[in-house]
């Protein structure tokens, strides 16, 4: 064993040295001109220096052809071409790959093509020392304005070159790849603050400020590769046959796919480096490819340093784009990132069929001035996913975010997709941490929006969709357009503040459900609670230092608006607009067909500011174990319910209050066909030192689901019970207390001379307060209905049989079997 390791490590070293000899006899040699040209370039070597004279010149165009052209590390390819000159064209006929690990160079402005269909390799020493653009291909041949092609792979001679514009670039049928090669950046990437040295990488390959840097081939690949244009315009496309069309500029190039229909690969890894930062405000970025992929720390970069509007990044990935992963050094985070420390900054904008972003990777857009922020535009076809967080750093989180530091406004993120996932702690958030106020932000999902799960490793770091206030700007709006949301396991869709900016509102439109559950609690950190919420919080006494935030809340919650066909909470999940501070709560809407709260809670809470409002509007509302509240601390008042629903049934312990503690109650208005609640439900609107509010419950011949609620003052009026009571066998009566005339009919509309009224001694369910004395008739005789159907007209109607029908569990009868009664219930 010990002879064939020995055997193996000498047969390695063999083939290492043979190649390096190999290597360094033709390094003399690497830059090899063809006789293809009418004027054949030349080459003369001096030392570590290869300039290369001659080349046909037309009009501002000269041309250049070569058998080999490599550049060894530490050479020089030197373009010597008169200051006139605009563009140079340089081909290699001959079958070898172009290896550049040296430096290629050409005098003025000149912008310098260089093809090569068999493949082009720049290694770690590789760099440009151009006054123009660069444009690297492994095109077949360059194309001009007058059909004119300059071709790598048909180098007939050709007496008359083209004095023409160059439009496109025309790969064949198998065009070599384009790799990059570095020792990857050094930026240190944080939330807080904007990166540092961007714009001015000194290694890796660079444009002069303003100028173009394309790399076009097929499978585009920077392994800790560095490219930069400072204040100008980056491109990569990876193409498989077809034409990529040129358009020339003032100050470069932009490039145009529009007649290519097959497409490869760009892979950034190694903490490789795209960064077009500068003064320039027409500075871009663009990504073109089947499947593309940064990864390890690999960043994609427009830092706007100038007082100009920014350009765009922009990534058009035909299959998809992956972000994953952060640098070894936990210092970089691989993403997709736009900021601006002066104008304002660009958009990002995504276009694929399928979005993964995990393990620490992120998409943001920051600004740090009083310029607007940056907009994102993801439009993605098929799925969106959120990942997780960095196996490396667990502080760090997968995420989509937009953020304004300073007076500026945060920009908007919009994302447009089929389904969006987000796991184990990913978040999408537009966040202001500064006065200017922080952008909206809108999921656009035409099937689905899940979020499950938490960062165990932070506590309280949930999956969340969020906007958040963190100083004195305020907060953006989150709107949730799609069919289907599911929360799960610590996930949120909130708005919320830490400081003196307003939480923003939620918006959530679902046209088929909305479910929220637990279905596992293991790991959730402090058995938090979670779903939908607007809140003005409270955090710890670290983040109030390292924000500089006060040490009570002062923004005002927002609004929460939930339009869907189902809405169900189960296991300790809720629906929320809370503050914990000197601010109000928000109000809380809720449209949904059906309603179902299993041990969950609809809440709109407040400690010293005022109660929020709850407006329900439905066809069907059931608790089981659960409660709708709007309460109020302190001397605040508490906040108002009011519910429109054609059922209303509530269980074992179930509540809808409307209470507060030193100042008054809110009021409770119920509209609705039927009532059905067990003995112990609760429907209270008290106070405890202050005054009591009122409780209101009217049943309606009309669908109350029709009736739009709004946010309004309720009247206070006489307080009604509820039908299912705490019975201790009292007998009780409903009597006609008006002094005019005959009693009303049944079926008569109820009219302000003439009231209904229980006359009872039992209703401290409702209200502690004495009854009203009345004049009390002689029990007679019923016959107890056992269940209820709805007629023709919609109308409820008791029966003295139970019918089978879904509600039938809540009859009367049920309700006087629960409180131990059950001999009073007709058999």
């Amino acid at each position: 064993m010990k002879m064939k390791m020995q055997k193996r490590k000498l047969y390695f070293f063999l083939v290492i040295t043979i190649h390096s000899l190999l290597f360094s006899t033709q390094a003399i040699a690497q830059i090899v001109p063809d006789t293809s040209l009418p004027n054949n370039s030349q080459v003369i070597n001096q030392d570590n220096i290869h300039t290369i004279n001659g080349g046909t010149r037309a009009g501002n165009n000269l041309f250049h052809s070569f058998e080999k052209f490599s550049v060894t590390t530490g050479d020089t390819a030197y373009f010597n071409n008169a200051t006139d000159i605009q563009n140079i064209f340089s081909r290699v006929t001959g079958s070898s790959i172009s290896n550049i690990d040296g430096i290629l160079r050409a005098n003025s402005t000149a912008d310098l093509f260089l093809i090569n269909p068999n493949g082009i390799i720049f290694g770690p020493n590789a760099s440009l020392n151009l006054g123009g653009s660069f444009i690297g291909s492994t095109a077949d041949s360059i194309t001009f304005a007058d059909k004119f092609q300059f071709s790598a792979t048909n180098a007939q001679t050709t007496p008359v070159l083209t004095i023409s514009v160059p439009i496109g670039l025309q790969l064949g049928i198998s065009p070599g790849p384009i790799l990059v090669q570095g020792t990857g950046h050094s930026f240190n990437n944080t939330l807080l603050s904007p990166i540092l040295g961007a714009g001015s990488n000194s290694s890796g390959l660079g444009v002069s400020q303003g100028k173009t840097l394309a790399l076009i081939g097929s499978n585009v690949d920077l392994s800790g590769g560095i490219l930069t244009a400072p204040g100008g315009r980056i491109e990569l496309g990876s193409v498989r046959t077809g034409e990529v069309n040129l358009n020339s500029t003032f100050t470069g190039w932009i490039l145009d796919y529009e007649n290519v229909q097959n497409f490869q690969d760009i892979r950034l890894s190694q903490q490789a480096l795209v960064d077009a930062s500068g003064l320039n405000g027409s500075s871009s970025i663009r990504l073109v490819g089947k499947q593309i992929s940064l990864t390890d720390g690999s960043v994609a970069l427009i830092q706007n340093q100038g007082s100009q509007t920014g350009a765009s990044i922009n990534v058009n990935a035909f299959d998809s784009l992956e972000l994953s992963g952060i640098s070894s050094d936990k210092k970089s985070i691989s993403g997709l990132f736009s900021e601006t420390v002066a104008g304002n900054t660009g958009n990002i904008e995504v276009s694929t069929k399928n979005l993964v972003i995990q393990n620490g990777a992120a998409i943001s857009a920051k600004t740090f001035t009083q310029a607007t922020g940056g907009n994102i535009f993801l439009n993605i076809s098929e799925s969106t996913q959120i990942l997780g967080f960095s196996s490396i750093d667990p502080t760090i989180a997968s995420g989509i975010g937009n953020y304004t530091f300073s007076s500026g406004k945060g920009g908007e993120i919009i994302i447009n997709t089929g389904q969006l996932t987000s796991l184990n702690g990913g978040t999408i958030i537009s966040g202001t941490f500064g006065a200017g106020e922080g952008g909206n932000l809108t999921i656009n999902a035409s099937q689905s929006v899940q979020l499950s799960g938490f960062n165990p490793f932070v506590p309280l770091a949930s999956t969340q969709l969020a906007v958040g206030a963190f100083n004195t700007g305020n907060a953006g709006t989150l709107t949730v357009n799609t069919s289907k949301v599911l929360l799960q396991n610590g996930s949120n869709i909130n708005s919320y503040t830490l400081g003196k900016g307003n939480a923003g509102s939620v918006v959530v439109n679902a046209y088929d459900s909305i479910d929220i559950t637990r279905e596992s609690s293991d790991g959730l950190v402090y058995n938090q609670r979670f779903g939908i919420s607007s809140t003005a919080a409270f955090t710890s006494k670290e983040i109030q230092q390292l924000l500089e935030l006060p040490i009570v809340t002062d923004g005002n919650a927002g609004d929460i608006i939930i339009n869907t066909n189902r809405l169900t909470l189960k296991d300790d999940t809720l629906v929320n607009v809370s503050s914990f501070g000197t601010s109000n709560a928000g109000n809380l809407i809720i449209n949904a067909n059906n309603i179902n709260l299993d041990n969950s809670n609809i809440a709109a809470a407040s400690i010293l500011g005022q109660g929020g409002n709850i407006f329900l509007t439905s066809d069907y509302l059931h608790l089981r174990n659960s409660s709708i509240t709007a309460t109020a601390g302190d001397n605040s008042n508490g906040g108002n319910i009011r519910i429109a629903t054609d059922i209303l049934t509530a269980a074992d312990n179930s509540a809808i209050t409307a209470n507060a503690y030193r100042g008054r109650g809110g009021n409770i208005r119920i509209d609705t066909k039927g009532l059905f609640v067990s003995p112990e439900t609760q429907i209270t609107a008290s106070s405890e030192r202050g005054i009591n509010g009122t409780v209101e419950i009217n049943f309606q011949d009309t669908n109350p689901s029709q009736t739009k609620l709004q946010p309004e003052a309720i009247a206070q009026t006489p307080e009604i019970v509820s039908a299912c009571q705490s019975y201790n066998r009292t007998e009780s009566s409903f009597v006609n207390v008006s002094t005019r005339g005959l009693p009303a009919k049944p079926k008569d509309p109820l009219i302000s001379k003439s009231t209904w009224q229980r006359n009872s001694v039992s209703l401290e369910r409702i209200d502690n307060s004495e009854p009203k004395p009345s004049k009390i008739q002689e029990p007679t005789m019923l016959v107890e209905a056992q269940g209820w159907i709805l007629n023709s007209n919609g109308d409820i109607v008791l029966t003295a049989e139970a019918p089978e029908n879904p509600y039938a569990s809540v009859t009367t009868s049920t309700c006087l079997a629960q409180t131990g009664n059950e001999s009073i219930v007709k058999k």
